[in-house]
């Protein structure tokens, strides 16, 4: 069964998307099977993925990781094709899913077709209210994944820089939780602010399993004193919250800047750039723990 990993912060600008796009990009070109979800109604991933492009505003006819979440389709009718693997796109209106409805658009169109009566309906509709549908609105995309977890070998969620119902979907069905961090307080109180998150969750659901796999150093700039005080700082977080700061670290890079821009991963937009050469290593440090974990051979 695949694994899914959530890169999340409740920061923006911390190199989510960056992180999620090379890791797919890199692991697909290694044969690996790869599916991403784009969470974040930016739509950053689904820009540089390639494959059909992002969802422009007003398109009623493009299935998004929305569509699934409001259960108007099945994950596998949203999935396409893109240069990175896998995708599930974003939707400009992702922001406005507050949960699971009683009963969606599509689950009331196939009771129409079936000839269902008003008390019909009214009768499934008090069952689910009573069943608590809308009380576990975090759950919902673990439901959908079920459905294609054994597909692939990997699963990326690239979450939206808040703390939104999106953010606790992500959390909730992850196995493993990558947060990219950088040398900045900012960076570190939206960390232990994420922490906190992490931690209420589990307590108010014994099921949740995600573990943190690691932090992430992004934007680093070696050998100044401010990345040096920050290294000890992480590591200390890091043993707090019962996980590793990764070995490899993240530079800073023009092309980390630029690659948005043009429409392409970093890895193929500039693969011999220093962000994408730590990119490539830190891979194969990824790669390394979740073989330790018994996730792949």
């Amino acid at each position: 069964m695949g694994a899914v990993i959530s890169v999340t912060n409740q920061k923006g600008g911390v190199g989510k998307t960056l992180t999620a796009s090379s890791l797919a990009s890199i692991l697909t070109d290694k044969g690996y099977k790869v599916l991403s979800i784009d969470m974040d109604p930016q739509s950053n991933f689904t820009a540089v993925a390639g494959g059909p492009g992002t969802i422009k505003l007003g398109d009623t006819t493009s299935l998004s990781i929305l569509d699934v979440l409001k259960q108007e389709c099945s994950i596998e009718e949203a999935i396409v094709k893109s240069n990175i693997g896998d995708l599930v796109r974003a939707s400009p209106n992702l922001t406005q899913w507050t949960g699971r409805t009683l009963m969606s658009r599509r689950n009331f169109q196939e009771l129409q077709e079936q000839g269902a009566t008003p008390e019909e309906v009214y009768g499934l509709l008090e069952q689910r209210f009573r069943e608590g549908w809308g009380a576990v609105e975090h759950t919902t995309l673990d439901w959908a994944l079920r459905k294609v977890r054994g597909e692939y070998d990997f699963i990326f969620l690239d979450t939206n820089p808040s703390l939104t119902l999106l953010t606790l979907n992500s959390l909730y069905t992850a196995d493993y939780i990558i947060i990219p961090v950088f040398t900045e307080d900012t960076s570190r109180t939206a960390l232990l602010d994420l922490k906190d998150t992490i931690d209420q969750m589990k307590v108010e659901n014994s099921d949740m399993h995600a573990e943190i796999l690691g932090l992430l150093i992004t934007k680093y700039k070696r050998r100044t004193i401010l990345a040096s005080s920050y290294l000890e700082e992480y590591e200390r977080l890091a043993q707090d919250l019962g996980t590793v700061l990764f070995d490899t670290k993240i530079r800073d890079g023009l092309a980390a800047a630029e690659y948005t821009n043009r429409r392409m991963d970093l890895i193929h937009y500039d693969p011999k750039s220093p962000p994408a050469q730590d990119y490539k290593a830190f891979a194969e440090e990824f790669l390394e723990k979740t073989r330790e974990r018994g996730i792949h051979t």
